[in-house]
């Protein structure tokens, strides 16, 4: 009888709760490609390509003793690409890892290329994304806190300069976003013709046909409330009126796909919405701006 003492590996199954958690061991991308056995290619979203977006998503992934992807944590690589790699690697599956012939959990990093091919960019559009993404990342970071106004203003008008930059075929989801960004920031900063010429040039990105119904929906929705700040009442209510109907859309969406930020969708038609009340007001049509903001409400206390 062989009275050896069992290995953890040896009883997992049947009393699991006796074994501590395997801790992963790393190994190279490599190897962790050499154990690949199943892979499923990567699903270039439809924006993403309108968009030209090219570039490496790098992940992180755990892989268990049964060679299927136990996590999968994104490292680096274009946000628009990232949650198509996420998915085609989740499918992937290996086979174990061993040592000595036991399995074992295994950490590895692993590379999804997004290539368009001859569409790739230039070496010139390249050099300007280089410059455009880190001033993007620095607006974004100062609009979202209370800090300087200036300083956000400034931030996000450079983005939006190196984005004006960009060819007239391609990186249309970067324009709109810079611009908008711009347009809200100046406007903060009480900037309002600067903030106008930016919200003007978010509307002709999205006039294009390239981006979603969300990303339509902010561009319009910004000239909406420079016009309203402006004065130019008329022109706010048409363009907000045309935002919320691209903002429900892009709700819909988001409700049929479980997409996980539908709470922000939300909140930027209950904004509109809110907006578009005072607009109303100011136009003398107060039944309609009470609608406005019934739905508001009504959005807002959805569970």
């Amino acid at each position: 009888m062989d009275r050896r003492r069992p290995t953890c590996v040896g009883i997992l199954i049947l009393i699991p709760f006796l074994c501590p958690a395997q801790q992963p061991t790393a190994v190279s991308e490599s190897v962790f490609n050499d154990h690949v056995i199943e892979r499923t290619e990567p699903v270039y979203p439809p924006i993403a390509k309108a968009a030209r977006v090219v570039g490496t998503v790098v992940i992180d992934v755990q892989v268990g003793v049964d060679g299927k992807i136990a996590s999968a944590k994104v490292v680096s690589g274009p946000a628009m690409l990232q949650q198509a790699a996420l998915d085609c690697v989740k499918k992937w599956t290996l086979k174990q890892f061993e040592k000595g012939g036991i399995p074992f959990v295994a950490a590895g990093r692993v590379s999804i290329v997004f290539s368009l091919g001859k569409d790739d960019p230039t070496p010139q559009e390249e050099q300007l994304a280089s410059q455009y993404f880190p001033l993007s990342d620095d607006c974004h970071a100062k609009s979202r806190t209370n800090g300087n106004r200036q300083d956000a203003a400034d931030a996000c008008r450079k983005a939006a300069q190196i984005a004006e930059q960009f060819p007239a075929d391609r990186r249309f989801i970067e324009k709109r976003s810079s611009y908008v960004y711009a347009s809200w920031s100046l406007m903060i900063n009480g900037d309002v013709k600067e903030a106008r010429r930016y919200a003007d040039l978010a509307v002709e990105v999205v006039k294009l046909g390239h981006d979603d119904n969300s990303g339509t929906s902010s561009a319009y929705s910004m000239k909406g409330m420079v016009e309203a700040r402006s004065g130019e009442f008329a022109a706010a209510d048409q363009d907000l009126s045309t935002a919320e109907d691209f903002q429900r859309k892009a709700i819909e969406w988001a409700k049929s796909e479980k997409f996980e930020h539908l709470d922000n969708y939300n909140g930027a038609l209950i904004q509109a919405l809110r907006i578009h009340a005072q607009v109303l007001q100011a136009l003398g049509r107060t039944d309609e701006a009470q609608k406005k903001t019934d739905e508001a409400a009504a959005i807002e206390s959805r569970p």
